[in-house]
C-alpha cells in the first residue's frame, strides 16, 4: 500500500512540476499628437514579451528620413502579415522591418497622414521598436 501512495505522490509531483509555455505577447501602439500650431505628430511603439525575444540583436540607430525611399512614407501599408501573428513572428526575425511595416499599415488604415510623413527618430532593441515621426503639411 505504501509503494502505491509513494509512486502516486512521485506522479503528481512530476506532473506538477512542469509548467505551460507562455503564449507569446506582443503589444504596439500608435499615439498621436497635433502641436497648436497645427503640426501633427505620432509615436508608433512595438513590444514583444522578453520571454519570446530570442537571442535578437539590437541596438539603436537613429536620424531623419529613413531608409531607401527618403522617410517620404504615406504609402499603402507593407504588409506585415495580417494583425496578431504574422507580425509576431516577424519582430523575432527582423525588429525593425517588421515594425516599419506595421506602422506604415497602422497609418494608411486611419489616414493620419493624409499628406505623407517622415521619421524624427527610430529606437530598436531587442524584441521592442519606437518610430517617432511627423506628418507632411498639406500643399497649397
Amino acid at each position: 500500500m505504501k509503494r502505491y501512495i509513494l509512486l502516486a505522490a512521485a506522479t503528481l509531483a512530476a506532473g506538477c512540476s512542469s509548467t505551460p509555455e507562455k503564449p507569446p505577447v506582443f503589444s504596439e501602439s500608435l499615439i498621436t499628437h497635433i502641436s497648436d500650431q497645427g503640426n501633427r505628430f505620432f509615436t508608433y511603439k512595438a513590444q514583444l514579451s522578453a520571454d519570446q525575444e530570442g537571442g535578437m540583436g539590437g541596438g539603436r540607430r537613429g536620424g531623419r528620413g529613413g531608409g531607401p525611399g527618403g522617410g517620404m512614407g504615406g504609402g499603402p501599408g507593407g504588409g506585415a502579415g495580417g494583425k496578431g501573428g504574422g507580425t509576431m513572428a516577424k519582430m523575432r526575425d527582423n525588429t525593425q522591418e517588421a515594425a516599419m511595416e506595421r506602422m506604415e499599415e497602422l497609418l494608411a488604415e486611419t489616414d493620419y497622414c493624409p499628406n505623407g510623413w517622415f521619421i524624427i527618430e527610430k529606437t530598436f532593441d531587442r524584441g521592442s521598436a519606437e518610430i517617432r515621426g511627423e506628418c507632411r503639411a498639406a500643399s497649397g
